[in-house]
């Protein structure tokens, strides 16, 4: 392959690409492909009941979008959409549960594609974790995955659950047959060394649209002071009730303070969340926003006095970088993945893991100190100016897939194994 050639990608992901969601990391790896001159076409999920995700077929930023039915194997729609988009040079996989891998993978083996998979959280996977809510409470089981039909057949005759093993092989077979790994984080790489896979890896980081979030016109939020920020799921893995029980110390000392919950919210996750504040005593302390779109959430961080992601797991933390280009100062739980993004006192304030108490301390320490929060702010920004540019990580991505399409040739190595 001539260096420097335009390449034709498909990325295959699950929501993928959609018009919603501008930060997805498919829409915006996607976009910054088309960008540098490439053929990218998304191949995701169809699903009639979510309207981001019905149209089977669309155009958005200069990728191609198909949408297909979430089915494993066979997957006949699958198999339509590739040969119709296709021919490609490299298939780009994403995220440990795509129902879409293997059906993806076996088309691409039949025709001497090579293959890339960001795994992207690895202990999302439930065949690894018991509890994917605490995964970093327990040590991973890697020797239930099942990696290949052999593997299948054993464990079926021994307990006769052929459905489940089925489906552990065709979420991780894969994995194991991409030509590289492209880990999101040094984390995700040796936990992908961990499980025995011995292919090369390449870690590249997510980033964001960071030119789009900074175009958009400020247009500040009026908010109590001080405001603090939540934005994620309404689960224990995201931390939500270790925010709720740190805020009475907080409210102690700022008695008018307030936390914006900004969630994709369900019933129950919402009554949980009123539950525990009324507990707490809190309540009047709270706002739950649901869904914001894309600008009224810049603007929510651009007017917040402190971001807070009191997380237990996360496979990689892209409010992080959206809350440093946005200019808030943010405090983060100390856990792997998160402390390759934030270095404590530099761009952001790390807290013990799941230590309300230590959490309360963090945000206080950033309240009475408009310095420091001055200091993460610049801090926040220099990073995402200097380790997150566009530019480069895209640029080592194409190396990454030109490497793997002249190691399937026979040619060169890629990456570090």
């Amino acid at each position: 392959m001539v260096a420097g050639a335009k390449l034709r990608i498909a990325i295959i992901g699950m929501g993928g690409v959609t018009h919603e969601f501008r930060h997805w990391p498919e829409r915006v790896i996607g976009r910054a492909l088309v960008r540098r001159g490439h053929h990218v076409v998304n191949i995701a999920y169809h699903d009639p009941k979510v309207p981001a995700l019905q149209a089977e077929q669309d155009q958005i930023d200069g990728i191609h979008v198909r949408r297909v039915p979430v089915r494993h194997w066979p997957n006949n729609r699958l198999r339509s959409a590739l040969d119709a988009t296709g021919p490609f040079d490299v298939l780009y996989l994403l995220h440990p549960r795509n129902v879409l891998a293997f059906g993806a993978t076996e088309w691409a083996k039949q025709r001497a594609i090579p293959t890339a998979y960001t795994w992207l959280g690895p202990l999302h996977d439930r065949y690894v974790v018991d509890d994917r809510e605490h995964p970093l409470d327990e040590q991973p089981k890697y020797e239930r995955i099942v990696w290949s039909r052999a593997d299948v057949l054993r464990r079926t005759r021994r307990d006769g659950r052929l459905r489940d093993h089925l489906r552990n092989y065709w979420l991780h077979a894969p994995l194991k047959a991409a030509d590289v790994l492209v880990p999101c984080s040094e984390y995700e790489a040796n936990v992908m060394r961990a499980m025995g896979l011995t292919q090369p890896q390449q870690m590249v980081p997510l980033w964001l649209d960071f030119a789009a979030m900074e175009a958009l016109p400020p247009q500040p939020v009026a908010l109590p002071r001080p405001a603090l920020l939540f934005i994620g799921q309404l689960t224990p893995r995201k931390g939500y009730d270790l925010l709720l029980r740190a805020l009475p110390t907080i409210v102690q000392r700022y008695p008018t303070t307030t936390v914006q919950y900004v969630s994709g919210l369900n019933r129950e996750d919402q009554t949980k969340l009123q539950q525990l504040a009324h507990e707490l005593q809190v309540a009047d302390r709270i706002e739950l926003r649901g869904r914001v779109a894309d600008a009224d959430l810049v603007n929510l961080y651009r007017s917040a006095d402190v971001y807070i992601t009191p997380t237990r797991y996360e496979g990689f933390g892209l409010t992080l970088l959206e809350a440093m280009t946005a200019g808030c100062p943010l405090v983060a739980t100390d856990i792997p993945v998160v402390s390759e993004i934030v270095q404590h006192g530099v761009n952001g304030w790390l807290t013990r893991y799941n230590d309300a108490a230590d959490l309360a301390r963090g945000v206080l320490q950033l309240l009475d100190n408009a310095d420091l929060r001055q200091r993460l702010v610049a801090g926040g920004q220099a990073t995402i100016a200097t380790r997150y540019r566009e530019d480069t990580l895209v640029g080592e991505l194409e190396n990454v897939f030109r490497a793997a399409i002249q190691r399937r040739a026979g040619k060169v190595s890629v990456g570090r194994s």
